[in-house]
């Protein structure tokens, strides 16, 4: 009797699982719609299960980043305008990689890097979630620099379900640094 009693508690848990979880739907790289997602993105928010996979931000007022179609189609270009909570302005670049045979992006010269991409709750919102070698963490970017609280609350939320429960909200208290020509 015991044993169909722990059974059917796991049933349930299984159903309650199944209806009431809120995981966002995973987007296939290979198959995106490039205009919808090309373009300015900002950096808002980052979740990691360990503070140490969120040190490379917590120096970080702001990031604006910039995709665009690189010289090939399976290549996306992606550059990044970082400025420091000191003021300063960093550039950054990176390739990203489409394959037919993955729906995630590899990122030139990282051969471990897996780049997931996933719907947000808000319009203009995308979730990113890395894991590299000792790190996995969920990004949020937006196309508005101050999304909606309940965007930033809805993000925490979901990277929570993932156990991420280390948070850490971008300032973006300086204006944003301007892209500089490659």
């Amino acid at each position: 009797m015991q044993r169909l009693c722990s059974l059917l508690l796991y049933l349930c848990g299984l159903l309650i699982d199944a209806f009431f979880s809120e995981t966002p739907t995973k987007l296939h790289a290979n198959e995106l719609d490039r205009d919808q997602y090309f373009g300015t993105w900002f950096f808002i928010a980052a979740a990691s299960a360990r503070p140490s996979s969120l040190e490379t931000f917590t120096s970080t007022d702001s990031i604006m980043f910039r995709m665009t179609q690189s010289n090939s189609p399976e290549r996306l270009q992606l550059r990044a305008a970082t400025r420091l909570k000191s003021g300063q302005c960093v550039p950054r670049s990176w390739i990203y990689l489409l394959t037919e045979q993955s729906a995630d992006l590899a990122t030139e010269g990282r051969p471990h890097m897996r780049t997931e991409l996933f719907s947000a709750k808000c319009p203009d919102s995308i979730m990113v979630k890395e894991t590299d070698e000792g790190y996995q963490r969920v990004l949020l970017y937006s196309r508005t620099l101050h999304p909606a609280e309940n965007c930033i609350s809805a993000f925490k939320g979901q990277a929570s379900l993932w156990d991420m429960d280390e948070f850490l909200l971008i300032p973006r208290t300086h204006s944003a640094c301007e892209f500089q020509e490659p």
